[in-house]
């Protein structure tokens, strides 16, 4: 039941900011939603709390809490989520991904550039995220051979690349370092159907596990019609 309500209380609360105008953003005061609702202040401090971290409410003591409409219109936040499936699910059409190529092969100059301890051998997979028919991101993730615990195969469609790495390294990830730049690769630009000496946005991620261990390397290419966003605070 606690959880039914905490979800209701959200869920009340994201809707309102939803319908808002700006200028005509400020929200109820807590006492008034906890009557209104049924629910206690702490289960309404929770869901206002859970919505301020999402981006979707400001509080000013002495002012009260503050809706963001605009907020509630931005699509695909790198700020809520690193699961590219979660990220591209913005109801445009089915999310899939799938294996492109697998295999052993020598540590590539962008991971060597990036990788905070030398490599040689790499486990290397290629990863096409599509939405609907449309290719949308390519992403292609190395692995240190010494790091594996048994002899990987290719990830199953639709899997998780952190399941996928945790399954053959055996670690417990404690966070991921992201490096947002500009780059062409042959491959991500055939795989994503353009010109092959287009730029596109690039995201250089390093996985760490729980000792602080640098593990994985992933080289992501999104297509322009990704239209990426985030919320930052100033």
């Amino acid at each position: 039941m606690p959880e039914r309500l905490w979800n209701h209380t959200y869920d009340y609360l994201r809707d309102q900011i939803l319908h808002m105008a700006p200028g005509a953003n400020r929200l109820e005061p807590e006492e008034d939603l906890t009557r209104r609702l049924g629910v206690s202040r702490a289960t309404v401090r929770e869901a206002t709390q859970a919505l301020m971290k999402e981006g979707y409410v400001t509080r000013r003591h002495g002012k009260g809490n503050f809706g963001h409409p605009s907020v509630a219109q931005l699509r695909r936040r790198l700020d809520l989520t690193a699961d590219l499936l979660q990220l591209l699910d913005t109801g445009d059409g089915p999310v899939a991904c799938r294996s492109l190529r697998a295999g052993r092969g020598p540590c590539r100059a962008a991971m060597a550039d990036r990788f905070p301890v030398p490599c040689g051998e790499v486990y290397e997979q290629d990863w096409l995220y599509t939405v609907g028919e449309a290719p949308m991101v390519f992403c292609r993730i190395g692995l240190p051979v010494e790091l594996f615990q048994r002899e990987p195969q290719p990830a199953a469609p639709n899997r998780s690349l952190y399941q996928w790495v945790s399954a053959y390294c055996a670690r417990d990830f404690a966070y991921y370092a992201a490096h947002l730049g500009c780059g062409a690769d042959p491959d991500a630009n055939a795989a994503l159907d353009l010109p092959a000496g287009q730029a596109l946005m690039e995201w250089q991620e390093i996985f760490y596990d729980l000792s602080d261990f640098p593990v994985a390397f992933c080289d992501i290419f999104f297509r322009p019609e990704a239209d990426l966003t985030m919320v930052l605070r100033p």
